[in-house]
């Protein structure tokens, strides 16, 4: 089993399967062809009918599932490409209405280029457990809550349900990207609730270039962990 999830993980067939996924989730719903001009943002703006949003989106969800694959298979570009994604990801994220993104997104992306230097810092074959970090763990979970839920409440200035899912989503999105910057193998179990979670938030937002991405990073989470777990066990 172990081997065929190891062959899983290396396989740019499943890589390929990712992108067509959002391809095909988009195109079947029509969002593939959406203007800008159709986002709550920019919805009656003459020029913003000429702005391909659908397929920026796709492009930007692409890169997503190529930076998550690479991360999954211990590979450094992985976090390269996921840090100049979330510049992309925040601007689509506030176009479809989280106006929490001017806030948190930059927060992601710095934790995101932490990561660049964290994996730089442990080498190539080093993975380490959360256990390794049992004093630090409560602090990073305990000030993503309290980040997350400051940084959006400044922003909605209420406590909305688009408030609550933001926050939720932000905070699960900050934990495992701390335990990132660290290389820790269990940051894939906080990525399955994360996904769980986003793939709610992509169906309410009608980001449907997200909901087939987001099954499929479920999927991914699953396989990751026993890779990075094997590896750190053979790096003993």
């Amino acid at each position: 089993m172990l081997m065929i999830l190891k062959k899983l993980n290396q396989s740019w067939v499943f890589d390929l399967v990712g992108v067509l996924l959002v391809m095909i989730a988009a195109y079947t719903s029509g969002y593939l062809f959406d203007s800008l001009g159709s986002t709550i943002r920019f919805s009656g703006v003459s020029w913003a009918k000429y702005i391909p949003f659908g397929i920026i989106s796709v492009v930007s969800s692409s890169l997503s599932i190529l930076s998550t694959r690479l991360t999954a298979r211990l590979n450094k570009f992985g976090n390269i490409i996921g840090t100049i994604n979330t510049v992309i990801s925040g601007a689509i994220d506030f176009i479809l209405g989280n106006s929490g993104a001017v806030l948190t997104y930059p927060v992601s992306f710095l934790i995101n280029a932490a990561s660049v230097k964290g994996w730089q810092h442990y080498g190539e074959g080093r993975v380490n457990r959360a256990l390794d970090f049992k004093k630090w763990l409560p602090v990073m979970i305990g000030g993503a809550v309290i980040l997350s839920l400051g940084l959006n409440y400044l922003a909605f200035r209420n406590t909305s349900p688009l408030f609550w899912l933001a926050s939720a989503v932000f905070t699960l999105s900050l934990i495992p990207n701390m335990l990132n910057i660290f290389k820790i193998e269990d940051q894939w179990f906080f990525w399955i609730f994360y996904n769980i979670v986003q793939l709610a938030k992509a169906i309410t937002q009608g980001n449907f270039a997200n909901i087939g991405k987001y099954i499929y990073y479920i999927v991914n989470s699953g396989v990751a962990y026993p890779i990075w777990r094997l590896a750190r066990e053979q790096a003993k």
